[in-house]
């Protein structure tokens, strides 16, 4: 279970987020609604433990998630613009995850990169969008994280690599109990993926 209690956070002068408070269950799908600039990314950064916020706190299970490895390590975040070595391929990505995530899946991530067709060994700054965002995604689910923290992860994907990604999610909650956050401008690109809504 997340506890979201009485989150503020602001950068200088601009206030992002104020008095946020949210309980998120176990094994499930939680869909975050909001324009652009309503604080969605900022919330998931104080979520994965990147930043402090100004007050409040968030409970993993209980545990707090700032300076805190053991819980980090059970969370994976697909930012909006996730972070890449420098020259990195695939296989490099996968490699450093592996190093970080104890249940890190070796056959799983053999399986989605195949099911993705991705060029492993092609330097990720050569990818377009779309297909950063399929590598992100597989690397996410091969790190089986209990808990998946996803900021406009369905952007930029066609339709099909879209689908392919919602139905995997969806599975992992499913047999493995994972939970979920998906963040959207767009209440139709999740209205029949997550389980619950915040706006």
């Amino acid at each position: 279970m997340i506890e979201i209690k009485n989150i503020t956070k602001s950068y200088d002068e601009v206030l992002s987020l104020c008095d946020v408070s949210a309980t998120i269950g176990s094994g499930s799908i939680y869909g975050l609604i909001g324009s652009n600039g309503a604080g969605k990314s900022t919330l998931l950064r104080v979520m994965a433990g990147i930043f402090k916020p100004d007050s409040g706190e968030i409970l993993f299970d209980g545990r707090p998630v700032f300076e805190n490895n053991a819980v980090k390590k059970e969370i994976f975040y697909i930012s909006d613009d996730e972070y890449k070595l420098p020259g990195a391929n695939t296989d490099d990505m996968m490699r450093f995850y592996r190093s970080i995530y104890d249940r890190f899946d070796s056959r799983r991530y053999e399986n989605l990169c195949e099911m993705f067709r991705v060029e492993r060994k092609r330097s990720l700054s050569t990818f377009s969008k779309g297909m950063k965002r399929q590598v992100d995604i597989l690397l996410g689910l091969s790190c089986r994280p209990r808990y998946l923290l996803c900021d406009e992860t369905f952007d930029g994907l066609d339709p099909i690599a879209r689908n392919i990604a919602k139905r995997l999610i969806y599975r992992d909650m499913c047999d493995f109990g994972s939970t979920v956050i998906l963040t959207s401008h767009s209440l139709r690109e999740l209205e029949d993926t997550c389980d619950r809504f915040a706006m």
